[in-house]
């Protein structure tokens, strides 16, 4: 998974401060997504649930957000999702269009002034394993932002041994690998962890990524 932050109003980057907009409409206060068998939509606080608590204690959960245990309790973490505002910053659900199950989620923040979005992602339903749920998703997702959201840029950074979560990323064509952060970041365990950055633009067509460059960045140590 990305680095996530959990606060109420989480940013990603720093970045120049931007002017408040009071102007926001009704447009922008949902997202309903619907993408082969997934449909990707605002969480609310209704959603939260003590199996989406779980997810955020769980061992792999927490290594790849970077995270050491989330201690919320159920009201907290209603409180934490309600706390998305759905212009600035945004909680997703990803849900089985089947049978309306949560199976993962992305949190995207938004710098209206520079137009870029910073995105988080995470699978908390283990049985998803081997779908490619993330592939399936995400590319819908720049598709509506873009189009529908006024974003030109998104960036998504990594924990450069997170295998598991640059598969969803060095493969795709909507992906470039923008840039390898050495040391940027500290693990609860203290030491400093590398980020791998990657960056998708709206005006630039898919990619051909540079695998042997990713690989070469894979296997460097991050201590």
């Amino acid at each position: 998974m990305s680095v996530i932050s959990l606060a109420k109003r989480p940013v990603m980057v720093s970045l120049p401060a931007q002017q408040e907009d009071t102007t926001v409409t009704s447009a922008y206060h949902s997202v309903y997504i619907k993408s082969g068998v997934y449909i990707v939509r605002n969480l609310i606080a209704a959603d939260a649930s003590e199996e989406l608590l779980s997810w955020l204690n769980r061992a792999d959960m927490l290594r790849g957000l970077n995270l050491s245990k989330v201690d919320f309790d159920l009201a907290q973490l209603s409180s934490f999702i309600a706390g998305f505002d759905n212009y600035y910053h945004y909680i997703l659900g990803i849900f089985d269009s089947a049978d309306d199950r949560l199976v993962g989620f992305y949190t995207i923040d938004v710098n209206r002034t520079h137009k870029t979005g910073s995105l988080t992602t995470g699978i908390g339903d283990t049985s998803e394993r081997g779908k490619r749920t993330l592939w399936s998703t995400i590319d819908a997702i720049l598709d509506h932002f873009y189009a529908e959201r006024d974003i030109e840029k998104f960036t998504a950074r990594i924990l450069a041994r997170n295998y598991a979560m640059l598969f969803n990323f060095k493969n795709n064509t909507r992906f470039t690998l923008e840039a390898h952060l050495k040391r940027e970041c500290i693990a609860p365990d203290g030491k400093r962890v590398d980020l791998l950055v990657f960056a998708s633009f709206k005006d630039t067509p898919p990619q051909i990524i540079s695998h042997h460059a990713l690989s070469h960045q894979e296997h460097q140590n991050d201590d």
